[in-house]
C-alpha cells in the first residue's frame, strides 16, 4: 500500500435549489492533510480509498439532475462513512460550466456537455479534462387541453409539428396537421383555441436538448432558430407564448394556462404526474418517454460514444436522438459530469471515487429517483474506462 497526502477543502454541506449562488473563494482555498490509501487489486485498476479525515469536493450545474445527485451524495457519504464530503449546486448547466471553467467549482454537470465556447476555451487553455454520461434523461412534451382530459384522450405530436407549433406557423390546436396525428375517437375533442407555447426563461440544458430535437427534425427551424440554452421563440414575437423560469415555472404555467403547451425533463413530468404527448419516432409509432423507450435509444447509441476529450456539445444530435427501433424515444440524452485531469491529483481521487460509485452502485434500482432512468450498461462500460483517466493522468 502506497500512503499519498491530500490536499482538500473543507466545507459545509449545503443542498441548494436555487439559482444565484455563489462559491465563496475563501472556502474554495482553505485546505488540510489527510491520508490515501490506494489497494491494489489482481483484475481491475486500483481504486483509491480516502481513511483520514474527511474530504470535500464541490460540484454543480444541471438543475435537472439535482434530486438524484441529492440522493447519490446521501447514500455515497452513507457507504463511505462520510470519508469525502459531496457537495452539489443545482444552478442550471450554463452556469455549472462557467464557474468550473473558472476554476470555483471540481466538477461540472451539464444536460448536454460542454458547450462549443466552453470547449474552446479549454482548447486554447490546454487544460486536460474528461467527460462521462451519469444517468439516462428525456425531455417530455406537456400541455393542457381541458377537452382531452374530459374525453380521457392524450396527445398525440409529431416533431415537425411541435415545431411548427412554436414556430408560429401552427396556431390552434384544432389545425389539420395536429388532428391528424390523433386516435380517432380524439379529433372531434381538439379546441378551436389558440395553443400557448411555454418555454424556459433562463439558460437551460432542457431547452438545449429540446431545440436540438426540433433542429435535427425541422430545417426551417434550423435554419430560423437553432439550438442552444437560451434561444430566440418566434411564437413569443406574436404575443402566443412565454418563458418560465426551471422545470417549476414552465409546470406551473402550462398547468396553469388551459390550451397551453410546454416542455420538462420527463422525470419532473412523471414526478408531477403532468400530462404528457406521446411522440411520433423514425418508425412512425407514437412514443412517450419511460424507462423501455429512453434506454433503447441510449443503447443504440453507446457504440458511437466519442472519446472523453472531445467536444460533447453536440453529442444529443448526433448520437442519440431519433435512433432506429420502434420502441425508441426520440428525445433523449444524458446529464454529462466534467472535471480535469491536471487538477492535483489528491483531488482526482477523491472525485475517482465518487463517480465510480455513481456509475456502479449508484446505478441501482434502489439509488434511482423515481422517473430517472439508470445508463444502459453498454454506456455504462464505456463511462467506467474514460473515468480511469481521473488516476492514470500524470
Amino acid at each position: 500500500m502506497k500512503k499519498l497526502k491530500l490536499v482538500v477543502t473543507i466545507s459545509a454541506i449545503v443542498v441548494l435549489s436555487v439559482v444565484g449562488f455563489t462559491v465563496a473563494q475563501s472556502q474554495l482555498a482553505r485546505r488540510e492533510v489527510a491520508t490515501v490509501t490506494v489497494t491494489p487489486t489482481p483484475t481491475q485498476t486500483p481504486t483509491p480509498t480516502i481513511t483520514a479525515s474527511p474530504a470535500s469536493i464541490t460540484g454543480g450545474g444541471a438543475s435537472f439532475v439535482n434530486p438524484q445527485m441529492q440522493l447519490w451524495i446521501r447514500r455515497f457519504m452513507e457507504s463511505t462513512g462520510g470519508r469525502i464530503a459531496v457537495n452539489y449546486q443545482s444552478i442550471g448547466s450554463g452556469a455549472g460550466e462557467a464557474k468550473w471553467l473558472e476554476g470555483a467549482l471540481d466538477f461540472g454537470v451539464s444536460d448536454i456537455g460542454i458547450s462549443k465556447a466552453g470547449y474552446q476555451k479549454l482548447v486554447d487553455s490546454r487544460r486536460r479534462f474528461i467527460q462521462i454520461p451519469i444517468v439516462a434523461g428525456s425531455v417530455a412534451v406537456i400541455y393542457n387541453i381541458p377537452e382531452f382530459a374530459r374525453a380521457g384522450c392524450e396527445l398525440r405530436l409529431s416533431g415537425e409539428v411541435v415545431a411548427d407549433i412554436y414556430l408560429g406557423k401552427i396556431i390552434k390546436w384544432s389545425d389539420p396537421r395536429v388532428a391528424e396525428l390523433q386516435d380517432s375517437r380524439c379529433r372531434a375533442h381538439l379546441p378551436d383555441r389558440e395553443i400557448y407555447g411555454v418555454h424556459r426563461s433562463d439558460g437551460s440544458g432542457t431547452t438545449a436538448l429540446f431545440t436540438m430535437y426540433l433542429t435535427l427534425i425541422s430545417k426551417e427551424w434550423a435554419e430560423k432558430v437553432s439550438y442552444g440554452y437560451t434561444v430566440t421563440w418566434p411564437r413569443d414575437q406574436m404575443g402566443l407564448g412565454e418563458g418560465a423560469r426551471g422545470n417549476e415555472g414552465v409546470s406551473a404555467k402550462v398547468l396553469n394556462t388551459p390550451y397551453s403547451i410546454g416542455y420538462v425533463e420527463a422525470a419532473y413530468a412523471i414526478q408531477q404526474k403532468i400530462p404528457v404527448a406521446f411522440i411520433r419516432n423514425r418508425e412512425g409509432r407514437f412514443v412517450k418517454p419511460d424507462a423501455t423507450t429512453v434506454s433503447e435509444a441510449l443503447k443504440r447509441a453507446a457504440v458511437d460514444l466519442p472519446g472523453p476529450q472531445e467536444f460533447w456539445g453536440d453529442l444529443p444530435l448526433k448520437y442519440y436522438m431519433n435512433r432506429e427501433g420502434e420502441n425508441t424515444y426520440p428525445i433523449v440524452g444524458t446529464p454529462v459530469a466534467f472535471m480535469y485531469l491536471d487538477a492535483p491529483r489528491e483531488l482526482r481521487l477523491a472525485l475517482y471515487e465518487f463517480f465510480r460509485w455513481v456509475l456502479t452502485e449508484g446505478q441501482k434500482a434502489e439509488n434511482i429517483v423515481e422517473g430517472f432512468i439508470p445508463i444502459p450498461e453498454a454506456l455504462r462500460v464505456k463511462a467506467l474506462q474514460y473515468l480511469e483517466a481521473l488516476i492514470s493522468a500524470q
